[in-house]
């Protein structure tokens, strides 16, 4: 059987798992698919120790030497980051290449060029890997759910944030412990911004939004929160409320527009969400005929991510080898209309967390801010001292719209005894 010949650009945790899948699974892929991958060349500017390279697979340092190479014949693009990126993608389909790849920031950002690109080239893209890692929600939103007309689209995206909170509940370990200790297992990188200030998962839902609703949505009209603010004090008030923490990333279309956001919500202990423990992801798709469905599994990880791209290599080898490579018609990016962003978001109720110092008239003057903005209180509640001189509150609102609640927040963050901005959660 001709082999279908692989060249990875970047050779990083995701790169090493996908070349690696491939030698040590070739027998098996070429049983189940009748597909026979090989890598036959690995790009990475820093360098591969010689006993990491593949097996009969060449180490270059310019990407385009590897596209141009003649013994390559798909593109894999797990580098990450945009501009390099985009510049090897459009180069390995104009060289008449189908290209694979993991990056969610490249196709939430420059999607709809590269889309576009592929289908004047007749060639297909593989993106399974680019959103929730192991999960095939691509998939199912592009295949199985074309019948229906799909509302919702929600979940955990990001399972760096998400073994951060679950540490941080699990043990009453602050976030800092639980971020490093995240590095030291491989979960987070050394810059962890991306995954703990909601931007992986911004960039995530951007693609399954666009996908699910039929249009194009820009990254900078999705209000984006992180993690970071998130302490063991807040998880304490939580707990005690029968609820948790988890970052979600949603996406419901409404009569008045999309309702789109990345945020930490407080959910019920009781809840699948709060189930979603580690690493894990669940993505959960809403559907006028199939109801709701749950999709969970790893979300972080280079095993898990390189095996969703080899799977996309041997669909794209199996119809490489049949002379049948085409170019997919991906919903939301080429040709698609804007969605509308709804701007004034249905009311929900939230949980404020506060730091602050301790001192006469704090709960007052926070009660006066709430009530100017006709904010009803619903409860009220005190953390253990924290030191000395500071105090934490754990305040749940009734239902109010975002804008109002924002202004009522930023008021009081202005507030010359907060220690630190208050800590802002979506309850479910």
């Amino acid at each position: 059987m001709k082999a279908v010949r692989i060249g990875i650009v970047g050779f990083g945790a995701v790169g090493r798992a996908t070349a690696s899948i491939i030698s040590q699974n070739a027998g098996l892929i070429e049983q189940r698919s009748h597909v026979r991958l090989e890598v036959t060349a690995i790009c990475r500017r820093s360098g591969v120790k010689p006993q990491d390279i593949p097996e009969g697979a060449r180490l270059v340092s310019d990407w385009r030497e590897l596209v141009a190479a003649p013994d390559v014949d798909i593109v894999v693009e797990v580098m990450g980051g945009t501009d390099q990126s985009l510049q090897l993608v459009r180069a390995a389909l104009e060289a008449g290449k189908p290209v694979v790849t993991a990056n969610k920031n490249l196709l939430a950002e420059h999607g709809d060029v590269v889309f576009a690109l592929a289908a004047t080239r007749n060639l297909p893209i593989g993106f399974e890997a680019s959103v929730a890692s192991s999960i095939p929600i691509v998939r199912v939103i592009h295949e199985s759910t074309t019948g229906d007309r799909l509302s919702a689209v929600y979940g955990i995206m990001n399972g760096t944030a998400n073994y951060i909170l679950t540490q941080m509940e699990d043990r009453g370990i602050e976030f800092d412990k639980a971020l490093k200790e995240a590095q030291e297992k491989g979960y987070a990188e050394a810059d962890p911004s991306l995954d703990i200030d909601g931007v992986d998962s911004r960039d995530k839902l951007c693609i399954l939004a666009r996908m699910a609703f039929g249009g194009r949505v820009n990254i900078s009209r999705i209000p984006t929160f992180g993690v970071r603010q998130v302490r063991a004090a807040d998880l304490r008030a939580v707990n005690r409320l029968d609820s948790t923490i988890r970052l979600i990333g949603s996406a419901e279309n409404t009569a008045l527009g999309v309702e789109v956001s990345v945020r930490p919500w407080m959910v019920s202990r009781h809840s699948m969400l709060a189930r979603v423990r580690g690493v894990n992801n669940a993505i959960f798709l809403s559907g006028t005929k199939v109801g709701t469905q749950m999709f969970y599994g790893h979300g972080a990880g280079g095993d898990a991510t390189g095996a969703v791209v080899v799977s996309d290599l041997i669909e794209i080898g199996r119809d490489l080898l049949q002379g049948h490579l085409r170019a997919r018609n991906v919903i939301g990016f080429v040709d698609s209309p804007e969605l509308k962003i709804c701007e004034n978001p249905r009311p929900v109720r939230w949980y404020l967390g506060l730091n602050v110092k301790d001192q006469r008239g704090v709960v007052a003057r926070v009660a006066e801010v709430i009530a100017r903005y006709d904010i009803h209180l619903e409860s009220l509640g005190q953390e253990p001292r924290m030191s000395d001189d500071e105090l934490s509150l754990s305040i749940t609102l009734e239902p109010v719209s975002e804008p109002v609640i924002r202004r009522a927040v930023d008021e009081i963050n202005a507030l010359e005894f907060m220690v630190k901005p208050l800590l802002l959660l979506r309850i479910e």
